[in-house]
């Protein structure tokens, strides 16, 4: 029961805090405010707790409780585990509640501070689902822990988590088991203490006199036998054998030596009516696993084997819920892997240092180096992600291997596509997407041209006559120079006109043509923080690896970069080990990574 009144306390027992959690559940979202019967206050009872049971409010606070319970077991079980590898005598970090079908009767759960200062300001703040922790009572925390009590803990903790999850419903297969229910077990204890009588008999054993342990101390041997558990410690059992002969518990009796840990009644529980509930299936899988744990000898391949087990899973569903609690329609979903990244933060991390460095303290520049397949596309669009969320900008661009006659693709493609989002978003007549065309105008007049050619959504951005006039007696080598210092202010005009610094990401450097190096180089002089203009450009590529040889493009910026003093960082990825793997796997497949 709670420790005070319900309008003081701020823990409850699990029956109330369910009780009351599930009344407190806003369903205001989902009624018609136009017909007044269908408020959430007329709807039918049973109508009004379904709708509660799957709500994020009581749903998400459930598994936070759920999560602390198998927590505080998986704890316990590490500690006895340790227990029996040391000399260690305490044994108050490993006493556990018995297993049975009762462990719902001995939770309580804790609020935080927040949820019960607005209970006892009487404030309607959601402060039940302010979850703290979640225990068992102390006083049914008596029973020394046995390793091989595992598999009932976690059908006991089983049949916690349907009462949970139904909202306070218990199994029917318990309310009303066959053959009685509680008189049911009463009478198999009965049955087992006769059959221990009528095994001593057969073994010419009577009435046995009190025995002294050597300290004065004495006790009756019979009454070892009065209670439900009727060999419950391992020194009764050796007692037992001692005093009664070792064949006492023999192969014939497998049933009573099994009563040295536990003995309560075993139901088999359906999950369906949870099921039936509309919970996540993920979850209805979740308890059935661990009642499937019953008889000790679980079948499914996705069975549980230890109690730390389900607490992994109930953090993946709170820390990923879309991944791992919520239905998947995996019939009609594609199996991509290539859309989140795995295992990389350490090398996103070094480049997002250098980004800064380029902001602040001088040009650098970084080349991104692996085979094919090691995700070194996904890691630049991981990082572009960071620069969006910053306010920088982020063009990408990627060289093709039958186009590395044509110079400037990448990079022409790259702000292409920037120039049409900005028309896609705003409009040529925007306030923006004016200045940018005045700054060009300003600075390049007639010579934009050039540009219009390579870029064609920045003709519709400009969109004036300054454009018609071109120099055809030109040569190739100063057009393309020419080109080199129209693209340097036309990324200074998007720059200044947004107040942001610029990254350029190209793929595929390994097909990269000298025109584009010879820009990019120019572009992290012209642009870099040592600049006159003092504006932020930072640049990005990924190679192919084992595919440069000194007369490569990629590998000349590299030398001219070195002799200007440019910094530039080279990541080179590694395979990814296993356990990444495996996590690319599971939240794939939306599977716990213990099945994959």
């Amino acid at each position: 029961m709670s420790t005070a009144s319900p309008s003081t306390t701020s823990t409850f027992l699990l029956s109330q805090w369910i009780r009351r959690a599930i009344d407190e559940v806003d369903l205001s979202a989902l009624a018609n405010s136009s017909v007044a019967s269908n408020h959430p206050s007329q709807w039918p009872a049973n109508v009004r707790n379904s709708m509660a049971l799957c709500s994020e409010e009581y749903f998400i606070s459930a598994l936070r409780v759920a999560r602390c319970l198998a927590d505080q077991i998986s704890e316990a079980e590490d500690n006895i585990a340790g227990r029996e590898h040391s000399d260690s005598d305490d044994e108050r970090s490993t006493l556990l509640p018995a297993p049975g079908i009762n462990w719902a009767d001995k939770v309580q759960v804790h609020l935080t501070s927040d949820g019960a200062a607005n209970l006892n300001n009487d404030v309607n703040s959601k402060l039940l689902f302010s979850i703290e922790k979640a225990d068992f009572l102390p006083d049914d925390m008596s029973y020394k822990g046995q390793s091989e009590d595992g598999m009932r803990r976690i059908y006991s903790l089983g049949l916690v988590f349907y009462e949970i999850f139904s909202g306070g419903e218990r199994p029917v297969e318990i309310e009303q088991p066959k053959g009685g229910g509680e008189e049911s077990y009463a009478d198999d204890t009965e049955e087992i203490s006769q059959e221990l009588s009528q095994e001593t008999s057969e073994h010419n054993v009577g009435p046995l006199p009190p025995f002294d342990d050597g300290d004065g101390d004495s006790f009756d041997i019979a009454n070892i036998f009065d209670d439900d558990d009727v060999i419950e410690d391992e020194d009764e059992y050796n007692l037992c054998n001692n005093i009664l002969g070792d064949d006492f518990f023999d192969a014939e009796n497998p049933r009573k030596r099994q009563t040295q840990s536990c003995h309560y009644k075993v139901y088999d529980v359906s999950v369906e009516p949870l099921k039936a509930k509309l919970l996540p299936g993920p979850l209805c899988d979740l308890v059935a696993n661990m009642i499937d744990c019953a008889d000790g000898n679980p079948s499914g391949e996705d069975s549980y084997h230890k109690m730390s087990e389900v607490r992994d899973d109930l953090q993946l569903m709170l820390d990923k819920p879309a991944i791992y609690l919520y239905d998947q329609d995996m019939g009609r979903a594609e199996i991509q892997f290539g859309d989140r990244m795995f295992g990389r933060n350490a090398e996103l991390s070094t480049i997002k240092d250098a980004y800064r460095r380029s902001a602040s303290d001088s040009s650098e520049f970084v080349i991104i180096s692996a085979a094919s397949g090691y995700g070194k596309s996904l890691l630049a669009h991981e990082f572009g992600k960071h620069v969006l969320a910053g306010g920088g900008i982020f063009l990408s661009g990627k060289f093709d291997q039958l186009q590395q006659g044509k110079p400037f693709s990448a990079l022409a493609f790259a702000l292409d596509v920037y120039c049409g989002i900005l028309l896609e978003g705003s409009g040529p007549s925007s306030s923006k997407v004016a200045e940018i065309a005045s700054k060009l105008r300003s600075s390049l007049g007639n010579e934009a041209y050039h540009l219009t050619k390579l870029i064609p959504n920045l003709a519709s951005i400009l969109d004036g006559p300054e454009i018609l006039a071109i120099n055809l007696n030109e040569d190739c080598g100063n057009a393309q120079k020419r080109l080199q210092y129209l693209l340097c202010q036309l990324l200074q005009a998007i720059s200044s006109t947004f107040s942001a610094p610029v990254t350029l990401f190209l793929d595929d450097l390994q097909w990269a043509d000298q025109a584009s190096m010879e820009a990019v180089l120019q572009l992290l002089i012209n642009l870099g923080p040592s600049s006159q203009e003092n504006k932020c450009f930072f640049f990005l590529g990924c190679c192919r690896e084992g595919e440069l040889d000194e007369e490569h493009p990629l590998w000349k910026l590299l030398c001219k970069a070195d002799t200007l003093s440019i910094e530039f960082t080279n990541i080179k990825l590694d395979m990814m080990d296993v356990q990444t793997i495996n996590t690319m796997v599971s939240e794939t497949l939306c599977l716990s990574p213990r099945i994959t």
